[in-house]
């Protein structure tokens, strides 16, 4: 499967999990459906960092998918297997910092479990301060492994999915009236 194809199933998958922020360009039959652990697989591994922080989003909008993630992270290579856990923990302190903003647009849904966060990147309680501590101590960790600023890349991320949900909520009003 070539690559373009390949992001075309990816794209198409995620919105169908409610992450709508990555467009295809150009329409194509329907794709494949994936299973949860091998979209996510797919996404930690991919090359592009867009698909890869859309694991965020996809976290935040499938918790039920946070099944997955101890076994799959345990079964991925490098780097796949860090990305995996970086953008998972990030998904959980920012579930904790969003919450509130969060239900309005989800209703109720389940925290995500800390797999990651103390145990093995020893960070804060996704409880303490909101998330906020956590999050900011694990862009700090990435940021020295990595060089670059995680923490405006969480950011931008959920700006995006907070605008998708705003936009999602004004369809479904205008539609009502």
């Amino acid at each position: 499967m070539s690559e373009v194809r390949d992001n075309l199933t990816l794209i198409r998958q995620l919105a169908a999990e409610g992450v709508r922020h990555l467009r295809a360009v150009e329409a194509q039959a329907e794709a494949p459906h994936l299973d949860a652990a091998t979209l996510i697989a797919q996404l930690a591994g991919h090359p592009d960092p867009r698909f890869r922080e859309a694991l965020i989003p996809l976290f935040i909008r499938r918790p039920e998918y946070s099944a997955v993630v101890p076994g799959l992270a345990d079964s991925l290579k490098p780097p796949a297997d860090t990305v995996l856990r970086h953008m998972y923990t990030a998904a959980v302190y920012l579930q904790r910092l969003w919450r509130g903003t969060l239900a309005l647009y989800l209703g109720d849904f389940p925290l995500l479990p800390d797999y990651f966060g103390s145990h093995v990147f020893h960070l804060h309680s996704p409880g303490e301060n909101f998330g906020e501590s956590g999050l900011r101590a694990l862009a700090t960790l990435f940021k020295e492994n990595t060089g670059d600023e995680w923490l405006s890349a969480y950011q931008s991320v959920m700006a995006l999915l907070l605008d998708q949900l705003r936009l999602e909520r004004q369809g479904a009003r205008q539609t009502n009236i």
